[in-house]
């Protein structure tokens, strides 16, 4: 959340799934579309689009139909990059129907077909069906209510003609692929005007190049100049390899599967990486119904090869990626990490290059459920302390512990601690955050350190730009060394837990989890022992946690430590956002059923770090039952369950009447507000 008066300045300020309304569901500008004769091209938010997103971010109505919406954020999508497609369901009639359509040349080149995309995110919804036209558009049958249907899709650029181009006024190779959402003929759901089509550009390869070209970044045209990041294919050099498996623990006879991952770049020639178990590995492989050597082996296919003898894998110039393969428990009699690593690798770097899987029982150090507030403010704008952000002073954090609360989140931006990606961390603008951290050890409160940046990062070139990190041109490694330097100046304070970052959303699950992972093995490379706190993509929903994809994908997030718990959000409006003061009926009850469920069958624990409502009955009777909820669903010493709450919210700079403020104004004399008068009702004992 932000200021009103800074939204301009930050962009994406609103949480839960404001933004996505913001800012991806936005036409992309002035679209000539036909279902028959015409392709779209985006070139630019409307201005009628953009007073539509400005009423409906006040509580104006938004009609009922459907929209489509997207999370990719630029026009070019490269080889093995995610892209969701939402078609945002409101307040739909059971029975109407939609057609979804991908056509133009860039639809045949995903690794799935459109309609087995179509059908696996028909069937994450209960009471949808689809029925196809042709291979390329399919009818839904909808479901009553309010709801999200994503629609993910991975390039895949085997195969791709070197022939075609559908954008001859760039540099580069690219195929147009188009969506478009229409009504379907016969008792059609209406579809909201300029929310009916996003087209992208897949570029690829030339695969008519000459042979042994292997600057894949360069122009064909130098007369050009240097190309734009967005518009140049990749290069070697920005390939990126990770190594994750499906799940944290297994026991006897439990199967856990290894993905090795390559990004950003198509191979144009065979390649090799090395993998072995790590020397950190207590488990070895006798405690497998087959070792690595063998796991590998069978799962080699004509494009991969193993040497069994080096542990060399050689992948062609064709090989289909992940690299999947899979290892079988056997008899777990006490608890042991099997720890995997890749290296040497021949192109590119590697982000990720461990993963591990508990044999037993996860040890997650235990903690009783903490109760607290946002202290936002430190998110409010880029500038200087004190003018364009503030954070907590003592007297509130003093505040919050004599409420009884035992934890707070503090947030905080990249860019006022640090100058661009490659740079140390400003010392002075560190202080006031030094002084926070300190603080709240004096108090005995839990803080959760958030970066509040939506998961975007400094670009590597410069720092008047930003972007998804593990894309071209914004590495990983640097907002894990970021987040390093962070670690290493708190490893001592075991209250300060990391949180590592507020909201992604622009990035698939997968490639979060990567980033994350990332992250993860710089913190503790450092030594720190603190707390690692993993969100979700998709704006970290917590109603939204199986459609996302998180579900299945955050799983793969890997602390060496085993000291880490999963963070969602959830608000009780009628999307989610956290922007109305109108609740939805039931929605307290429901909303954290996803994550909840999650949680509970994986062993792990959670932290809701962004939950809000406003001063009503109604509003307040759905924040009992999810209270409610999140009381009953505690963690324990045998289950997962939850460990922390933080309310949205608190601080220093919130106006006197924001609907959601959980604060006495004036600070700290004034009335208590119904917020906070409901929370302090769930406040467990501290000791």
């Amino acid at each position: 959340m932000s200021r009103p008066d800074d939204q301009a300045f930050l962009g994406n300020v609103h949480e839960g799934e404001l933004a996505l309304k913001e800012d991806h569901s936005l036409p992309r500008g002035i679209v000539l579309c036909s279902m028959i004769a015409f392709s779209v091209i985006a070139i630019g938010r409307t201005t009628e689009a953009a007073e539509r997103t400005t009423a409906e971010t006040r509580g104006s109505a938004r009609p009922d139909g459907v929209r489509l919406t997207t999370t990719w954020p630029t026009p070019i999508i490269r080889q093995g990059e995610t892209i969701v497609n939402t078609i945002d369901v409101y307040n739909a009639v059971a029975g109407h129907k939609i057609r979804i359509q991908n056509s133009n040349h860039g639809a045949s080149y995903f690794t799935t077909s459109f309609s087995a995309a179509v059908q696996a995110a028909v069937s994450a919804i209960p009471g949808l069906s689809q029925t196809p036209i042709n291979t390329q558009q399919m009818e839904i049958t909808l479901t009553a209510g309010t709801y999200k249907i994503d629609i993910d899709q991975t390039v895949t650029m085997q195969g791709i003609p070197g022939n075609i181009d559908d954008a001859p006024w760039a540099p580069g190779t690219q195929l147009q692929t188009d969506w478009i959402l229409a009504s379907a003929p016969s008792n059609g759901a209406p579809v909201e005007n300029g929310f009916a089509v996003d087209s992208k550009w897949i570029t690829y390869t030339n695969q008519a190049a000459s042979p042994g070209a292997n600057n894949q970044g360069a122009s064909s045209d130098a007369s050009q100049g240097p190309v734009p990041e967005e518009k140049r294919e990749s290069a070697v050099s920005d390939a990126r390899w990770s190594l994750l498996r499906s799940a944290p623990s297994i026991g006897t006879g439990g199967v856990v599967t290894f993905e090795i991952h390559k990004t950003n770049y198509a191979l144009t020639s065979p390649t090799t990486l090395h993998i072995a178990v790590d020397s950190a590995s207590t488990a070895t492989d006798a405690d497998f119904t087959q070792g690595l050597d063998a796991s590998v082996s069978a799962a080699l296919n004509r494009n991969v090869t193993y040497d069994t003898h080096t542990g060399t894998l050689t992948f062609s110039e064709k090989a289909v990626f992940p690299f999947v393969f899979s290892m079988t428990a056997a008899s777990v009699s006490s608890n042991k990490d099997y720890v995997l690593a890749i290296s040497n690798s021949h192109v590119g770097a590697i982000d990720v290059a461990r993963a591990g899987v508990r044999l037993g029982t996860l040890s997650i150090p235990p903690t009783k459920p903490l109760l607290g507030l946002n202290e936002a403010s430190g998110e409010f704008g880029v500038g200087s302390h004190n003018f364009k952000y503030t954070y907590p002073g003592k007297d509130r954090l003093a505040w919050a512990a004599a409420q009884g609360f035992g934890i707070i989140r503090v947030p905080f931006i990249f860019q006022n601690v640090q100058a661009s990606s490659s740079a140390p961390l400003n010392e002075a603008a560190m202080r006031p955050l030094d002084s926070v951290m300190n603080e709240c050890a004096i108090q005995r409160l839990v803080c959760l350190l958030d970066l509040h940046n939506y998961g975007s990062y400094f670009s590597d070139a410069s720092a008047a730009s930003q972007g998804l990190p593990g894309t071209v041109g914004v590495s990983n490694a640097r907002l894990a060394n970021f987040w390093a330097q962070i670690a290493s100046r708190y490893k001592d304070n075991p209250s300060v837990w990391f949180d590592l970052m507020n909201e992604p959303n622009k990035q698939s699950a997968l490639e979060w989890v990567k980033t994350s992972n990332a992250i993860a093995a710089a913190i503790r490379a450092t030594g720190a022992t603190n707390k690692i706190v993993f969100q979700g993509t998709a704006w970290d929903g917590a109603w939204t946690w199986s459609r996302s994809g998180n579900a299945m994908h955050i799983l793969k997030a890997y602390d060496p430590r085993n000291n880490f718990a999963f963070e969602a959000h959830q608000y009780l409006d009628g999307d989610g956002s956290g922007t109305s003061p109108n609740c939805v009926l039931g929605s307290g009850a429901e909303r954290l059923d996803q994550f909840t469920t999650w949680l509970q069958k994986n062993g792990l624990h959670g932290i809701l770090g962004e939950v809000g409502w406003a001063a009503n009955d109604a509003c307040t009777v759905e924040a009992r039952a999810l209270l409610d909820d999140w009381r009953s669903a505690a963690a324990s010493a045998t289950a997962g369950g939850y460990i922390g709450l933080t309310y949205w919210a608190a601080g220093p700079w919130w106006p006197n009447d924001y609907m959601y403020l959980a604060e006495p104004r004036p600070f700290p004399t004034g009335a208590d507000p119904a917020q906070l008068e409901t929370l302090k009702k769930y406040l467990p004992t501290r000791k």
